[in-house]
């Protein structure tokens, strides 16, 4: 109990470990509940879909609001826990979506927060806490969430990713990336990982290979994982079309 509520950034390890059977058993637990979430989403009425996206997009805010009420209590609270992580942002996509979707907020939260959410779950920066942790908990819930609100809303065919809309997210990224590298300096924070990559994620072989131009490796990397994730899409639509 004396690590309960420790935040993952004062977590000193060695913590519960990346792919460790803890950490895998986990994601198999969290993958079942996200799957009954999009069933149960896929078979509802519409009163009912609207409901459950209020619902979710609601607990979302809230879940981050109570670790940020928290953390604050306890005397650990850091410029690094306001929400300009991908995922931080997708919390507000998300909210937004459930409320007024429209095409910027569908292409945002699938080319977005759904790869950043999954990366985050895949390759967690929270491994180092104690497993039996607040933060710990708080940080894989709300990535489910995440993962879960847009994956329903695909499964029920109520939006499908257009390569077209790019430029949406690419324009987003234009404006929102100054304005986090500018709070990195200010307040000496990591937001977007576009100063140092993630021990253990995909980011990490990246900082090795292009080194100091990091940064173009990022965008290298976005692109390619952009043409596997809409390439599908593409082909899908080609199919229709020849029909």
């Amino acid at each position: 109990m004396n690590s309960f509520f420790v935040s993952n950034a004062n977590a000193k390890g060695p913590g519960f470990g990346l792919f460790s059977l803890t950490h895998i058993i986990t994601l198999c637990v969290l993958g079942v509940i996200s799957f009954f979430i999009c069933r149960y989403y896929f078979r509802a009425s519409l009163i009912n879909r609207n409901k459950l996206r209020v619902i979710l997009a609601s607990s979302i805010l809230l879940l981050e609001v109570f670790k940020d009420i928290v953390l604050s209590i306890t005397g650990q609270f850091t410029f690094g826990d306001l929400p300009f992580q991908l995922c931080g942002i997708g919390i507000f996509i998300v909210a937004y979506d459930a409320f007024r979707s429209n095409k910027t907020s569908r292409e945002l939260m699938y080319s977005l927060t759904l790869p950043g959410a999954i990366a985050a779950l895949l390759t967690p920066d929270w491994v180092t806490n104690h497993f039996i942790n607040l933060f710990v908990w708080q940080s894989f819930i709300i990535h489910t969430l995440l993962v879960s609100y847009v994956l329903m809303r695909m499964i029920a065919k109520e939006f499908q990713p257009q390569w077209r809309q790019l430029w949406r997210v690419i324009v987003f990224l234009l404006i929102m990336t100054p304005i986090v590298s500018i709070l990195n300096r200010q307040w000496h924070q990591n937001f977007f990982y576009i100063e140092t990559p993630v021990a253990g994620s995909p980011l990490e072989p990246i900082a090795l290979i292009f080194g100091s131009f990091y940064i173009l490796g990022m965008v290298i990397l976005v692109a390619v994982i952009w043409l596997v994730m809409y390439l599908p899409w593409i082909v899908h639509g080609r199919k229709n079309i020849n029909k």
